[in-house]
Formats: C-alpha cells, sequence, structure tokens
C-alpha cells in the first residue's frame, strides 16, 4: 500500500511540473495579432454582386418591436430643377432666359449646370424674387472614365472644377465627389445609364455624394434601362442595399427652351424635386439638398410626408393615385391608394431594411419619396 501511495505521489508531482512548464511558456508567447478593419474586410468573405438587386428577405429584424430610425413631418415644400444647361455650354438659350423660363413657371429655385464651369447666380441676382424664387450655384463636372461619359453635377459651389480623364469610372467618380467636398458642396452622380457609363457595382466609388439621378427629363438618358441594364430606380435600390445612403432625385437635364423643343427634345419641365424647407433661400435649398430632405417627381404631388416610429404615410394631392411602399430590394411591401383622410400607409413588420414611396398617376407620372431605414 505505501509503494502505490509513493507511485501515485510521483506521477502527481510530475502532472504538476508539466502544468508549471506549460503556464511559463504560455506566459512567454506573443500576444495574438491585431486585425484592424481595413485586414479584416479584406480577408471577409466576398459581398454579394452589387450589379443585383439585394435579397428580398431583407436584413433581419431587431429585437423589440421595429421601429424607424427617425421620424418625419412635413408639408412644405420649395420646387426645383438642379440639373439644366444654357447656351454656354450645349443649350439653346441665355442663363437669362432659362431662369425666367424656370421662375415663370412656379418653381421656387434653379441650379443651371453647364459642363465644366459655374455660372455664378449673383451676376443674375435681378432676376430673383424675395421668398419665391433663388438661384443656386451649380456646374456639370464632365469626366471621362475607360472611355464612358461619366457625369457628377456639383450643388452649392463656388468655383470651377473642370474637366478630367480617368482610367477607370470608379476613379472619376471618386475624384468628383472629393472635389465637391473640398468646397463644401453637394454632389449628384448623374444618369448611370447615359453611355451606359455606371453600374450599381460602381456607385460605393461616389460614397459621400448625397444625391443620385433616378429619373430624367432628357429622353437619352435611358432612366429606364433595358433588356440587359438595370433601371435609374432599380440601381438605385441595389446601392441603398449596400448600405450607400444616395438620396433620389428627378432632374430635367433641359437644352431646348424654344418653341421647336419636341417630345424628343431634352426640353424643361418633366422632372423636378420638391425640398423641405420653409421658404426658398440659397441656404435653405443647399442644407435641405445635402441632407437629402426632399422628394422627386415627373408630375405628383405630395401634401405631405409623415414618418411615425412605426408608420410611414404620404398624402398624394390625387386620391386616385398608387401608392406602392418600396422596401430593400426593391421589394413592393404593399401598394393601394389613399384612405379617407387622404393618407395613405404602412405599418412597419420588421426586415424591411428601408421603406420608401413611389405613387404612379393614371397617367404614368410618379413621385418617390426617400427610404426611412429600420433601427438597429
Amino acid at each position: 500500500m505505501a509503494t502505490i501511495q509513493v507511485k501515485w505521489l510521483a506521477a502527481g508531482a510530475a502532472v504538476v511540473a508539466l502544468a508549471l512548464l506549460l503556464g511559463a511558456r504560455h506566459r512567454h508567447q506573443p500576444p495574438p495579432p491585431v486585425t484592424t478593419e481595413a485586414e479584416a474586410a479584406a480577408t471577409a468573405a466576398p459581398a454579394p454582386d452589387a450589379g443585383a438587386p439585394a435579397d428580398d428577405a431583407g436584413p433581419p429584424a431587431p429585437a423589440g418591436p421595429p421601429r424607424f430610425a427617425e421620424v418625419l413631418d412635413v408639408s412644405t415644400f420649395q420646387k426645383g430643377n438642379i440639373h439644366t444647361h444654357t447656351n454656354l455650354s450645349d443649350g439653346d438659350h441665355p442663363p437669362p432666359d432659362v431662369y425666367l423660363w424656370y421662375r415663370d413657371r412656379g418653381y421656387n429655385f434653379l441650379a443651371i449646370t453647364d459642363h465644366n464651369q459655374v455660372t455664378d447666380p449673383a451676376r443674375y441676382r435681378l432676376l430673383e424674387r424675395a421668398k419665391r424664387f433663388v438661384m443656386i450655384p451649380g456646374e456639370e463636372v464632365t469626366m471621362r472614365g475607360a472611355g464612358k461619359q461619366v457625369h457628377v453635377n456639383a450643388l452649392c459651389t463656388t468655383h470651377t472644377i473642370g474637366a478630367k480623364t480617368f482610367d477607370t469610372q470608379q476613379e472619376a467618380l471618386r475624384w468628383a465627389v472629393r472635389e465637391v467636398a473640398a468646397q463644401g458642396g453637394v454632389a449628384l452622380v448623374n444618369h448611370p445609364n447615359w453611355d451606359w457609363a455606371l453600374t450599381a457595382a460602381d456607385l460605393p466609388a461616389a460614397r459621400g455624394a448625397q444625391l443620385l439621378e433616378i429619373a430624367s427629363g432628357h429622353p437619352y438618358v435611358h432612366t429606364l434601362g433595358d433588356e440587359t441594364h438595370l433601371s435609374h430606380e432599380a440601381i438605385w435600390d441595389v446601392a441603398l442595399g449596400s448600405g450607400l445612403d444616395f438620396a433620389g432625385v428627378a432632374v430635367d437635364d433641359a437644352h431646348i427652351y424654344g418653341p421647336h423643343a419636341s417630345e424628343k427634345s431634352a426640353r424643361p419641365g418633366r422632372a423636378w424635386i420638391q425640398v423641405f424647407a420653409p421658404e426658398p433661400t440659397q441656404k435653405a435649398i443647399c442644407d435641405a439638398l445635402g441632407r437629402g430632405r426632399l422628394y422627386a417627381s415627373t408630375g405628383v404631388t405630395l401634401k405631405r410626408i409623415a414618418v411615425t416610429e412605426d408608420r410611414y404615410a404620404v398624402y398624394p394631392l390625387d386620391a386616385a393615385a398608387e401608392v406602392e411602399f418600396v422596401g430593400q430590394g426593391g421589394r413592393v411591401l404593399q401598394h393601394g391608394k389613399a384612405g379617407a383622410d387622404g393618407a395613405a400607409r404602412y405599418q412597419l413588420v420588421g426586415g424591411e431594411g428601408y421603406v420608401r414611396a413611389r405613387v404612379t398617376a393614371a397617367d404614368g407620372k410618379h413621385a418617390w419619396t426617400q427610404p426611412s431605414r429600420l433601427a438597429p
């Protein structure tokens, strides 16, 4: 019995010695390397194809009742156009004529965006009307990337950025957005399908731009896409699904103003935005543009937009208009007409990712509101 106890004591001492040795080695090993966010992103699984619509299932629902990250209630709007041309570039009328065309038709603001030059509104200030019509500085930064036309509007800037040529479309977008930001301006990514220049996969390079064209009055920019290209609205949904926060805008991109303008001409009055501002001042308009506080239209008027903690409501002027509530990936969540109180409402159920509204009149004209994201 004593012999067995000695053997067990010896074995126990050996185990303790081994543990002490391993502990010493562990204490002297270097700590594991720290992985930076950039290294983690580089080694992470590849993202889904950015050229395809996001998964209809949407993101997982958050814990607790679903709610919107921000609330909103707006019923005062200022109508304007932020993409138009004069004979200082490729339009057919001088700036005073173009300003007057919009002012005299009830617009509250206009940005002339001639190619690679800023039109200074101060030169035409006498055409403004206090509390009725204001002019916003603008320029269409007209670049080429990989042989394609890549255009970004610089709004609320002070001096010309100008043209440049790049090896890729992404380089062009990145440079232009950076140049606009350097002046404290608002960047608008123009007509992705013009020259079939941009796809949804290119748009992450434009991160930092506040606005994206989703509808254009120009007849040759392929707003609706084709059999092999997404529409501008679908490109917008892909961008939103990937975490980008562009506000969708509608623009004229007008060039032809005289009586000779035909349906096939790039004429004015086809598409516009309504910004959320109490009055048309340059500061108020530029602030609203920079924050994406607006809705886009090709002819539909909204009286009010109200987003509460868990409900999204729009009030179209035309009670017969069809209202579709759209979620991540372009998925139609609900459709119908406004109720007796003039509102069409969507109640959150969770998993939508974001909610926006598309309102369609009987004549095919539309209005689009901005997406409201769900709180995490």
